[in-house]
């Protein structure tokens, strides 16, 4: 068996830390009321649509020291982010076993994979896999290649976008990990409707777990 896990909202909070980022932004370059809001705004879209690479969105709103903008908001969010309650536990006691880590590639895969090591959470995982990249452009990719490795897998994520996608598609045990951002919207969320069992703890898939 294959037990695989999503990162943001998943295992560890880089949510709660993006009003504050935006915030930060709209002082530092004298922007107009209401500038933090908008991109939280943009922000709930981007992940509606699976559209994860911010770059995109400030080089097209910001005119302005965009590259500037973009290695800030990663480092603060990198530097901010907190592990979930209860995830060091499960990762500790599942660790010699098939984990895989599979999350969306941030900007860069650099960027993504130095958030992940910044946690330290990576020395649990058989590998990493992102999709975004060249190697898995969907997430439906990187299933497809585990499957060949093991038919039988779990995948806990928090968005309903990613779960929706998968669920449609392949035969994967799926799990929503109850977390919900600070944003105004919240779409990739609560839509669309998804029915998989929803979790609170991470260790309430272990009746699922065979090894």
């Amino acid at each position: 068996m294959i037990i695989s896990l999503d990162y943001d909202g998943t295992l560890v909070d880089s949510y709660s830390i993006i009003p504050l980022i935006y915030e930060k932004i709209r002082e530092e370059l004298n922007l107009y009321e209401g500038f933090t809001e908008a991109m939280l705004a943009v922000e709930d879209l981007g992940d509606y649509f699976g559209i994860f690479e911010r770059g995109k969105w400030i080089r097209f709103l910001i005119k302005d020291n965009p590259d500037e903008i973009i290695e800030y908001y990663w480092k603060i969010r990198t530097e901010n982010q907190m592990i979930l309650p209860g995830t060091i536990e499960f990762l500790e006691k599942y660790k010699n076993n098939n984990l895989y880590l599979v999350t969306s590639k941030d900007d860069t895969k650099d960027i993504k994979i130095k958030r992940i090591k910044k946690t330290n959470l990576d020395k649990y995982f058989k590998d990493i896999l992102l999709y975004g990249t060249e190697e898995f452009k969907t997430i439906i990719d990187v299933f497809e290649y585990l499957i060949d490795i093991d038919k039988d897998i779990i995948y806990i994520d928090d968005k309903n976008t990613n779960l929706y996608q998968i669920k449609n598609k392949l035969n994967i045990k799926l799990f929503k990990r109850i977390y919900y951002p600070p944003y105004p919207l919240k779409l990739a969320w609560y839509y669309p409707k998804i029915d998989v069992p929803k979790i609170i703890n991470i260790f309430e898939i272990e009746k699922y777990i065979k090894l």
